[in-house]
């Protein structure tokens, strides 16, 4: 990690792109800024600028890569099926990360040496406690009549490659629900977006990305409330990863690694009130 830090302050910077209520937005950012510099005695300067989806951003990262171009983020943010997907193209650098932190950065926490988990992620929904019609406590809930035109849902289909695995509803089931469950949607919004459920706009958000957005959401005051879809207790991830094409590569690497130790892992739960539940200081056994 020495090593590491030094050729990372060299760099002097990490710039980051997600969404506002992933990893704390610009406040975690700052939070993480200090706490690496108070660490590992480095000057970076971290930026966080808010981005578009998690899909989204990988696809500008494969993009800028195609055209010879730096990425938009040194770090990316994605979800297990993002992961998936773009683990194809060979976008993301792979590090000696088990060298950086033997006892955290196990082959439980990285995937094909190049992915480090960050967060849990439970499958769940969203909602405004005080304009649902009825409460929500599973997602066939949603297709009673009183919630047709108060949902909404996520445009890249978060959930439903759960809901779809073979241990959980199957191909089958899934699909003959999405068919039903289409005709109760008003409209598209992504994970983060939690004021859109505080104001109205939608009352509910299904299926949601995790129980992070809403979380903080609640943490700040909003009328909402999260329930964990009973039919599907699957646990997925998120993932940091670091471009080959990324602006400060090393700096970036520093930040991923950051992010499992126990003082990152604080920052994140503090921020967003979820963590990595693979830790042994986790607070997603509660």
């Amino acid at each position: 990690m020495k090593e590491l830090a030094a050729a990372a302050d060299k760099e002097g910077a990490v710039l980051l792109t997600w969404s506002s209520d992933s990893l704390g937005g610009a406040e975690g950012a700052q939070q993480f800024e200090a706490a690496i510099n108070k660490a590992y005695g480095t000057h970076l300067k971290i930026s966080w600028t808010p981005g578009p989806a998690m899909p989204n951003v990988g696809h500008n990262i494969a993009m800028a890569a195609t055209n010879g171009l730096q990425s938009p983020t040194d770090v990316y943010l994605g979800f297990s099926r993002d992961m998936g997907a773009l683990l194809q193209y060979d976008l993301f650098v792979k590090a000696p990360w088990k060298e950086y932190l033997p006892d955290r950065l196990t082959d439980d926490v990285v995937d094909h040496g190049t992915f480090v988990k960050v967060q849990s992620a439970t499958l769940g929904f969203s909602y405004n406690k005080k304009l649902a019609p009825s409460e929500p406590k599973e997602l066939a809930d949603f297709l009673k009549p009183e919630w047709k035109g108060k949902l909404a849902t996520t445009s890249f289909g978060a959930g439903w490659d759960q809901i779809a695995a073979t241990d959980a509803w199957g191909p089958d089931k899934a699909i003959a629900f999405a068919e039903k469950f289409a005709k109760q949607v008003a409209g598209f919004m992504r994970c983060g977006e939690t004021e859109r459920l505080a104001t109205g706009e939608f009352v509910a958000l299904a299926t949601d990305c995790s129980d992070g957005p809403a979380g903080a959401a609640i943490k700040r005051g909003a009328p909402l409330g999260r329930a964990i879809e009973p039919t599907v207790p699957l646990v997925s991830y998120f993932y940091l990863a670091v471009p080959k094409n990324a602006v400060h590569p090393n700096a970036g690497k520093l930040f991923a690694a950051f992010t499992a130790t126990a003082e990152g892992q604080k920052i994140i739960r503090d921020q967003t009130t979820t963590d990595l539940d693979i830790f042994p200081e986790t607070a997603e056994h509660a």
